[in-house]
């Protein structure tokens, strides 16, 4: 037995259920609690043991929720879970690309947790989308998307990943720009609400509208990052086709990475982040409570500066985060440490305030 929220789930190790991923589960149960209402309807469409589809019914408003599982006997143990918990859900044995394919309903929050990635079946999801409704997904396929499968990258999600100390910003805003390109073909925007990496997942909100100026909009926030090798000089530049433009090093015309295509607009609303903390206060992962609070005082623009790495490229010895945030702060940057990395710094400096201001730190 393994209880969570309100929901009591049996299971028998037939049916993937992973106690470490609660907190991303309790945050987004309180997005639906928060944001659903008595006529919301909610596709769980990756059932498993049916602990989030149960959860959503059991401690939101919506009490119109349908669990998908195409492995027979998840969805028998998913069966099982939703009568244990008296939870009048519709449970589905059938596939995402069956059940997008042959029904008529409409859905104002999908919640797609899949073992992997999610360019399987985003596309089909999309077809069951409303309007102002939500999309909430996870990728677990870091690896791909942090560059260390480069290939599997350019093949599922049409861009290029970065391996280096920005992999995890720049993977996901690979997922979300990937994303964003299938909307625009059902003629929706995405608005991000927020996205952020959490243990080894990555977990994404959008809302979508339905028009084609939003579906434009959207495609305009799409772009690419450029990465020095040599000195750590980076930058982004949104556009349909890359054009690096890199003057920072005599070695940076030779050893340029370049990264894309990526979503390079907001990551977070940071009304809603707010009152996610509240919501959540003492009621899960104090590890996921940090992670918001670290979001809430993030600067939303692309990039940040690992100081570890910038001390290597230096040639210096390392210095504490902690003192280069502070310095920024006191010349009048904005500086905070981000969600992604906690060595790391996200600022509006550039990379010559960031080596100065090492330098002046090992100066005493």
């Amino acid at each position: 037995m393994y209880e969570e929220g309100k929901a009591r789930i049996k299971y028998h190790d037939v049916a993937f259920l992973n106690p470490t991923a609660r907190f991303l589960r309790d945050l987004s149960v309180s997005l639906v609690k928060m944001e659903a209402n008595r006529n919301s309807a909610v596709l769980d469409a990756t059932a498993a043991t049916g602990i989030r589809g149960i959860r959503y019914a059991l401690e939101t408003k919506a009490k119109d929720v349908t669990m998908l599982d195409i492995n027979e006997r998840a969805y028998k143990e998913a069966k099982m879970n939703t009568a244990f918990n008296k939870v009048k859900g519709r449970v589905l044995h059938q596939s995402i690309q069956e059940f997008a394919n042959t029904t008529d309903e409409r859905f104002d929050f999908i919640d797609y947790d899949p073992f992997g990635g999610v360019s399987p079946s985003i596309f089909d999801l999309l077809k069951i989308a409303k309007s102002g409704g939500w999309l909430m997904f996870t990728a677990t396929d870091a690896a791909v998307l942090c560059g260390a499968h480069q290939k599997a990258c350019l093949k599922l999600y049409d861009a290029v990943p970065l391996h280096n100390e920005l992999c995890h910003e720049v993977g996901l805003r690979i997922l979300i720009g990937y994303v964003a390109r299938l909307a625009s073909q059902f003629d929706y925007g995405i608005e991000v609400k927020l996205a952020l990496v959490y243990a080894h997942y990555m977990r994404v909100f959008v809302k979508l509208e339905h028009g084609s100026d939003d579906a434009t909009r959207s495609l305009s926030e799409l772009g690419y990052v450029y990465y020095c090798n040599s000195c750590g000089s980076r930058y982004w530049r949104k556009g349909a086709v890359p054009k690096p433009d890199i003057r920072c090093c005599a070695k940076a015309h030779s050893n340029t990475l370049i990264s894309g295509k990526m979503w390079l607009g907001n990551l977070y609303d940071k009304e809603l982040v707010s009152r996610l903390i509240t919501e959540l206060e003492g009621k899960t992962e104090k590890a996921g409570l940090k992670a918001l609070s670290l979001i809430n005082d993030e600067p939303d623009i692309p990039l940040y500066y690992s100081i570890p790495v910038t001390t290597k490229k230096m040639g210096v010895p390392g210095v504490s985060p902690l003192i280069i945030l502070d310095m920024l702060k006191k010349e009048g940057f904005v500086a905070s440490r981000p969600h992604f990395d906690m060595s790391s710094i996200k600022t509006d400096a550039k990379i010559e305030d960031i080596t100065r201001l090492v330098q002046k730190a090992l100066r005493g």
